[in-house]
């Protein structure tokens, strides 16, 4: 019998949920810093980073999803920058970066690790999952990027 193939993910805290990503979208996590705030966007667009060159717009995935979500940081100290390939649209939206309370970690695991779960999905999510006892958001990434591109080209 095969071994199973192992696929790195990345686990997002974030204020009242985790969201689990795999490692190949990740471009980078960077220290939090300060964003540059757009007018007449939504909410939970949170504003532009300055990242290699390049602005990144930066999306608080719970404001997106939960329509009466607040953001707040626990602590600026310990929150991250995600930086994620875009994959809709490389031309309009190359990356974008989701925000973490603390630094994710990275973990090697097998499908077989992750369990289905009940519970209402979002129009952000593609599923809920058990990992280690606790329930994370698979995002809908094309979701999240077409929301992004409507934001920027309004």
């Amino acid at each position: 019998m095969p071994e199973p193939e192992q696929l790195e993910v990345y686990i997002l805290e974030m204020q009242k949920q985790a969201v689990i990503l795999p490692g190949d979208v990740v471009a980078e996590i960077i220290p939090y810093e300060p964003l540059q705030r757009m007018e007449d966007t939504p909410e939970w667009f949170l504003g532009l980073l300055g990242w290699r060159g390049i602005q990144v717009p930066v999306v608080s995935f719970e404001m997106l999803t939960v329509k009466r979500a607040s953001f707040s940081l626990v602590s600026v100290a310990s929150a991250s920058l995600v930086i994620v390939r875009g994959d809709t649209d490389q031309a309009l939206l190359p990356f974008y970066a989701l925000v973490a309370q603390t630094h994710p970690v990275a973990h090697e695991i097998i499908d077989e690790m992750l369990l289905g779960t009940d519970g209402t999905i979002e129009r952000t999510e593609i599923a809920k999952v058990r990992f280690n006892n606790d329930v994370l958001s698979v995002p809908n990434l094309g979701y999240l990027e077409e929301a992004l591109l409507n934001a920027l080209i309004q």
